[in-house]
């Protein structure tokens, strides 16, 4: 079986290139952990399995995971609007609850969907407007609970939320909730003008030639909650202590993994908080310039698959479907 994955990937990257890592583990147990490409095409560097990636969205299974653990501590409610915990997202629809910001089910317009964002953030800093105040008066697209739509405006009024009512930096509660305890030493907000060794550069493709993408729209201008760098084994750690149940309690895992709405792109997939709902599996996935990231978890099998590329063209989920017929043959653990 292992073989044969490895047979795979080999066939895969003749035919699609690969610049990235995956890691597949069942159990305690290494499957497969396998680097490909360069952390930097430029500087002919290579990608190891300690090579830190951005990793986009996938940063929202943390931020799920950490007002989860704030309502264990009475510090907030789901069933509260936002604007209880912060003065100034009493603006925001009053029909708007916290669970509605980590389901997708808000109706706030996704700010990953404006339009020239980049140039909207670069006349924010010009312009010296306030970063909040322009988050909140995002277009309501539709009422609260209404439905699904993918948007990571929630998320992000998450993360001042967390600020709020504990005191801390985002980045500062991350590290004391789940960083440090997991022993995550190479995770953490990431940072893009920062120097930070052994983080990959971001890829794309223009007229047939490899060229260094440009950063995520928000993380160089505005600052706010951001999202995280880090790599498959550290990603394996999280995932081993969050299905095991050593970060929270089976209610919150419950309503973690509850699926709450159906996607409206595949009425197969439903979500969660923060988590997309297979009939067998959880998996989360994130994109920005350059960069791709994806887990899958299979329960019944205790089987986890992590990738993450820093080339944005690689097809995550085309490559996943070649996996699969393998995947489906390895055996539970006892």
């Amino acid at each position: 079986m292992i073989e044969q994955l490895e047979r795979t990937l080999t066939d895969y990257e003749k035919e699609s290139f690969l610049c990235g890592n995956i890691l597949i583990t069942q159990g305690y147990k290494e499957l497969l952990n396998r680097s490909f490409g360069q952390a930097s095409v430029q500087l002919s560097v290579p990608n190891t399995v300690d090579t830190k990636f951005h990793i986009a969205s996938v940063t929202k299974m943390f931020i799920s995971a950490a007002s989860l653990m704030l309502v264990e501590q009475g510090l907030i409610d789901l069933d509260e609007h936002p604007g209880t915990y912060f003065e100034r997202f009493k603006v925001l629809h009053p029909n708007i609850r916290i669970r509605h910001l980590l389901s997708n089910s808000s109706g706030l317009h996704d700010i990953y969907a404006v339009s020239a964002l980049r140039f909207e953030m670069s006349q924010l800093i010009i312009e010296k407007k306030d970063f909040i105040d322009y988050l909140v008066h995002l277009p309501q697209n539709f009422q609260p609970g209404e439905r699904w739509n993918y948007s990571s405006t929630g998320f992000i009024m998450m993360g001042y939320i967390f600020e709020i009512v504990t005191g801390m930096s985002f980045e500062q509660l991350l590290r004391t909730l789940f960083f440090s305890p997991l022993g995550m030493k190479a995770t953490g907000v990431d940072y893009p003008r920062k120097v930070n060794p052994g983080r990959a550069y971001g890829h794309s493709m223009d007229n047939g030639k490899m060229i260094n993408a440009e950063n995520d729209r928000l993380s160089e201008i505005v600052d706010a909650p951001g999202e995280l760098y880090s790599t498959t084994r550290d990603l394996d750690k999280w995932c081993d202590a969050l299905f095991k149940g050593k970060l929270l309690s089976q209610e919150s895992l419950r309503k973690l993994f509850t699926p709450y709405y159906t996607t409206t792109f595949d009425p197969n997939l439903q979500y969660g908080l923060g988590w997309f709902l297979g009939s067998d599996f959880q998996s989360i996935r994130g994109g920005t310039p350059g960069f791709r990231s994806e887990i899958w978890y299979y329960p019944a099998l205790d089987l986890r698959i992590i990738m993450l590329w820093n080339f944005e063209k690689v097809n995550s989920q085309h490559l996943f479907q070649k996996l699969k017929p393998s995947l489906i043959n390895i055996k539970a653990v006892n």
